[in-house]
């Protein structure tokens, strides 16, 4: 796994990659790992990193702070985008964020493919019509079963449920016009959905592991209820099955037309 700071520079077209090669991926990052956890597992780069890298070590990751104003100026400066986490909201008055949302429709007119997680999932159901509010059960934290929607060929190894971490209060709670459900849980009705063969949104944390959720739920019990703190540190102790949503977000990004050809 390679990573990097953000690019100058400007391509002409999209680029094209075979299901074989390796992606050029683009975080736009959203938020940073804070306080002592940054110490212990590293940024949100080195989290991406460590899980895309089991999956295909060359993958390319190049970082994006959009929190500070870095977008890319053309969709082409990478080969797909990838949406990180963020402690902010959606509907929050931020000029980065309404330049983020700005840029999300640009790149999928483009047809860049892109990846959201958590907050990135719910800023690609905003940017492109779906809607996105606090969710009347409060928070969704520990690891998730999630029940998958359907067969989808990128999804391989097939599954029909995957549990992965789980940390957010706001949710999607109307998909984007033309956009497919791909997984719910009982918490969360829209826990993964694409628009057509670019898009991909993630409700989850793949890249978090079980220690690194602890450490963030331990940092933040006094934001939960004591019931849903317990469960949640409860269910850490089962794994996740990571690593197969991680093969899912390369197979997807590699499978779009726009990198097939």
């Amino acid at each position: 796994m390679r990573i990097s700071g953000a690019p100058s520079g400007f391509l002409a077209e999209l680029p094209r990659l075979g299901a074989d090669l390796t992606v050029r991926i683009g975080l736009l990052r959203c938020d940073e790992v804070g306080g002592d956890r940054a110490e212990r597992f590293g940024g949100y780069l080195d989290l991406y990193a460590n899980l895309l890298g089991r999956v295909d070590p060359e993958t390319t990751l190049t970082d994006y702070d959009v929190t500070a104003g870095q977008v890319p100026s053309d969709p082409a400066e990478q080969d797909a985008w990838l949406i990180s986490g963020s402690r902010a909201s959606v509907y929050d008055d931020e000029p980065w964020l309404a330049d983020l949302l700005g840029l999300v429709v640009r790149l999928s007119a483009a047809g860049a493919p892109m990846v959201g997680i958590c907050f990135g999932h719910q800023v690609l159901a905003q940017a492109l019509g779906g809607s996105v509010e606090p969710s009347d059960s409060g928070w969704g934290i520990g690891v998730h079963q999630a029940e998958v929607a359907g067969g989808h060929p990128w999804m391989v190894p097939q599954r029909q449920q995957f549990g992965i971490v789980y940390s957010h209060r706001d949710q999607v709670t109307a998909l984007p016009g033309y956009a497919t459900l791909v997984a719910s849980t009982d918490h969360c009705p829209i826990a993964a959905f694409t628009v057509g063969d670019h898009v991909l949104g993630i409700q989850g944390h793949p890249e978090f592991s079980p220690e690194f959720a602890a450490a963030v739920y331990e940092g933040r019990a006094e934001m939960y209820r004591a019931e849903v703190f317990e469960h949640a540190m409860q269910t850490l102790e089962h794994g996740t099955d990571s690593t197969d949503v991680a093969a899912w977000i390369l197979s997807f990004l590699k499978s779009t037309d726009r990198l097939a050809a």
